[in-house]
């Protein structure tokens, strides 16, 4: 009898210890596919007869990433970044692909990199210049990329200081007038801004990304009456980057 309780006990033991090693092994990949879907992309540059793409959590073993069907032909890690060298004789416009080679039911992920000197708006580092929704501009000196998505929200006044709040007197803008911007930065090795801005129609709007402060400091055309519906054509804003250094 006590050899069967001893060897009962046994068996007990056996089988909680499998579960423990096969709870810890399904903990074990679910972590690694956690690490996987950790990839960040962070930019490009077109540089002469090459593109360099950067990415964060990269490794060769979990992704097979290609530009133009073509894999990398220099592969750097610096500070957790890694830099992946295409050639690209011509400087011509690329095609992205990222394939995950552990978890086959993800998407295969395709991105479309542009040469930014020859697609997109020109601007200078430090100066102002306008944009369009849906323009695209780029700086050179920084390789920041700049777009223009979408003016959501407009509140602004025809005079936004004629805002007396008493009953007897009201002002005609005595809400807080302001412009939702939503835009778009991509500068390599930073991980791209992608946010809705609320800009006051009185103050300049300055943020700092990508080593370069951003600023948006006029939104037109003017509104000349209340309530005027601007068409998305028509929304051109003034901003400015300009590099730390």
């Amino acid at each position: 009898m006590m050899i069967n309780l001893r060897i009962n006990k046994i068996v007990i033991l056996m089988i909680l210890t499998l579960l423990l090693i096969t709870f810890g092994c399904s903990n074990g990949l679910k972590n690694q596919d956690n690490n996987l879907n950790k990839l960040e992309y962070l930019g490009y540059m077109y540089l002469e007869n090459q593109v360099k793409v950067y990415f964060k959590n990269y490794s060769v073993e979990n992704y097979l990433i290609t530009l133009n069907s073509v894999a990398p032909n220099e592969e750097n890690l610096e500070d957790g970044i890694t830099e992946l060298t295409f050639l690209n004789n011509g400087n011509n416009n690329s095609s992205l692909k990222i394939q995950n080679n552990i978890n086959a039911e993800e998407n295969l992920i395709s991105k479309a990199l542009l040469n930014p000197e020859e697609n997109y708006k020109q601007v200078l580092n430090g100066q102002e210049f306008l944009l369009k929704i849906n323009e695209i501009a780029f700086e050179k000196s920084t390789n920041s990329i700049i777009k223009l998505i979408d003016v959501a929200e407009d509140s602004r006044c025809p005079d936004p200081t004629d805002n007396n709040e008493t009953l007897s007197n009201p002002g005609t803008c005595i809400h807080e007038p302001k412009t939702l911007i939503h835009i778009i930065i991509e500068t390599p090795k930073f991980k791209t801004f992608d946010e809705f801005i609320y800009k006051e129609q009185l103050n300049d709007y300055e943020f700092f990304y990508g080593g370069n402060y951003v600023n948006i400091s006029k939104i037109e055309p003017d509104i000349g009456e209340l309530n005027r519906l601007i068409p998305d054509s028509d929304y051109v804003i003034t901003l400015s980057l300009t590099s730390k250094d």
